[in-house]
């Protein structure tokens, strides 16, 4: 199964289904498709749409998913990245008035260089994607979480 996240964000993201929707068509892509789809609308007769998801359901639809394509928001990113998820992000624009600013190009960057993940930007094509994601070997999270706290703690300390 093929998990999309199009995230929440009040506005229209329609690009990743366009190219989806047309490789099943195709029969490129054969396995289910469940689309977390939040606001945006595109008919189709190959995807199955869930506008918001219970946290349970959709946690459980990460762990079943094969592949997870997604907006590149932190959010969603995080959690198939902390279960070693194989995904595939695609930033939303403000160029097509997906989001306001470039804010998802700029984490797409930073994932993409640690190798977490694959980036589908507008000039890659899905069907390569999808061939290359087969092969591709995520790098394992590590959160910095704790980095940032010591420092914190240190500079406070330090005062």
């Amino acid at each position: 199964m093929i998990l999309v996240l199009l995230g929440t964000f009040p506005t229209q993201f329609e690009r990743p289904l366009v190219a989806i929707d047309s490789l099943c068509r195709e029969g490129i892509i054969r396995e289910k498709v469940i689309v977390q789809n939040g606001f945006t609308d595109f008919p189709s007769h190959y995807l199955t749409y869930k506008p918001f998801l219970p946290m349970e359901e959709l946690d459980q639809l990460y762990r079943e998913a094969r592949i997870i394509i997604s907006h590149a928001g932190s959010g969603s990113l995080l959690k198939g990245l902390k279960m070693g998820k194989k995904i595939i992000a695609i930033p939303r624009m403000p160029k097509y008035g997906e989001v306001v600013d470039e804010h998802q190009m700029e984490i797409l960057t930073e994932f993409e260089k640690e190798n977490y993940l694959l980036g589908w930007r507008e000039t890659d094509d899905l069907k390569e994607l999808l061939l290359q994601i087969k092969e591709f070997e995520p790098k394992p999270f590590v959160s910095k979480k704790q980095n940032i706290i010591d420092f914190l703690d240190r500079y406070i300390d330090a005062l």
